[in-house]
């Protein structure tokens, strides 16, 4: 039985392009090599540049519905140098401020997550509601003339959005997730995301430019030689990728397993569930990877570390069904223990190799290839968000 029913069409598109492609043993590619700088990785000014214009002025994935269910519950998100204290008030909606009080400036709180009515400073107690508002200020009659209603919590933009709460880490900025999500609100809301389930987090380490752990997400062309023990289910260097948002920032992209050649000649109209031959993944720019399977979750959160030559890797994965059982949950468990290995010992284990590689100084640059269009899309997105040229040419994908 089909579950994503309201993304039947979207999904019966990836099947027909992939089984396309895999018949005709190629893949979607780009019109010409990418060659990526090696400075673009380990130079200090452009570091400086990326954790201001894409971790500060950028629309970040700061928490998941899933993460905030009911009225009064939090999540610090601590990952941009900027502490965040995303709340959902009594109305329901998310809401997100800087974690300081606005006396001292001390943190209201340090638990990553939790539920709670009020945030109270452990400093002098001065306490703040959901929506920010300065509710209690000890001995005010002391304190001096103040007016509370000018206290309240430095509030930073915040929408949810297709069960993503979106924030900009600058107070006062402009947030337009209707141009920065255009051309791929259909298939994101279709997912229902808000229906999920937190199941469980994992952090991935490695010392790496954050970019270059980015880059591993982004092709499949390595899976038959560094995973062919544990993917070996994959069709090669096959996938199916679609560009959206208002520059062409974000991208998903559909990755064969080999069973999907068993709908081949099947009528679609008796296709069933066609979303389990294959893996979504999507990429919300500047860090989030998403892979949607039809019953999990897994979500990459990748972030700048203290220095150029840091990372710093949020796992969280998630059920898709609003209340799984704990055998479910456990079942998951399971599953992204194992993914999380082949991560962290496979993966990773290659990319703080490769940043020792880039750090000796002996390679000029990297090259990304026709098959890789996602990493060439990621890097050219990356520059214009920076602020380098972008490439004079505009990279879509070729006929294959």
């Amino acid at each position: 039985m089909m579950k994503d029913i309201e993304n039947r069409e979207a999904i019966n598109d990836m099947a027909r392009e992939l089984l396309r492609l895999m018949a005709a043993g190629t893949t979607h590619m780009v019109d010409d090599v990418r060659r990526v700088p090696a400075g673009d990785y380990l130079d200090e000014e452009r570091f400086r540049t990326e954790r201001t214009k894409l971790f500060r002025e950028t629309p970040l994935v700061v928490a998941f519905t899933a993460e905030l269910r009911e009225p009064g519950s939090f999540k610090l998100h601590e990952e941009t140098g900027v502490s965040v204290l995303v709340v959902r008030n009594e109305q329901g909606q998310a809401k997100a401020f800087v974690n300081a009080c606005r006396h001292r400036g001390a943190k209201l709180t340090e638990e990553p997550c939790g539920k709670q009515k009020r945030f109270t400073c452990p400093y002098h107690a001065w306490s703040f509601d959901l929506n920010g508002a300065l509710a209690s200020l000890p001995a005010n009659n002391l304190f001096g003339d103040v007016d509370k209603a000018t206290l309240g919590l430095v509030e930073l933009p915040c929408e949810e959005r297709h069960g993503m709460i979106f924030a900009v880490l600058t107070p006062g900025a402009v947030m337009d997730l209707d141009s920065f999500l255009s051309g791929g609100e259909d298939l994101l809301r279709g997912w229902h995301l808000e229906r999920n389930t937190l199941v469980g987090r994992r952090d991935l380490e490695t010392r790496a430019n954050w970019k270059l752990a980015l880059d591993s997400y982004c092709e499949n062309y390595h899976f038959h030689v560094l995973h062919s023990a544990d993917f070996s289910y994959k069709v090669k260097n096959c996938a199916h990728h679609v560009r959206f948002g208002d520059k062409g920032q974000h991208w998903y992209l559909a990755w064969p397993s080999k069973s999907l050649e068993e709908l081949r000649n099947v009528p679609e109209s008796e296709w069933q569930d066609v979303h389990s031959h294959f893996s979504i993944l999507h990429f919300i720019y500047p860090n989030t990877i998403m892979a949607l399977y039809p019953e999990t979750l897994s979500v990459k959160q990748l972030y700048p570390g203290a220095s150029v030559a840091e990372q710093n890797t949020k796992m969280a994965f998630f059920s898709r069904e609003a209340d799984p059982s704990e055998e479910v949950k456990q079942l998951i468990q399971n599953r992204f223990d194992v993914f999380y290995k082949v991560l962290q010992q496979e993966d990773y284990w290659v990319c703080g190799g490769a940043y020792k590689n880039l750090e000796s100084g002996m390679l000029p640059e990297i090259l990304f290839g026709r098959n890789e269009p996602a990493l060439t899309w990621l890097h050219d997105a990356l520059d214009e968000g920076v602020g380098v040229k972008p490439a004079e040419k505009v990279r879509e994908i070729i006929a294959a």
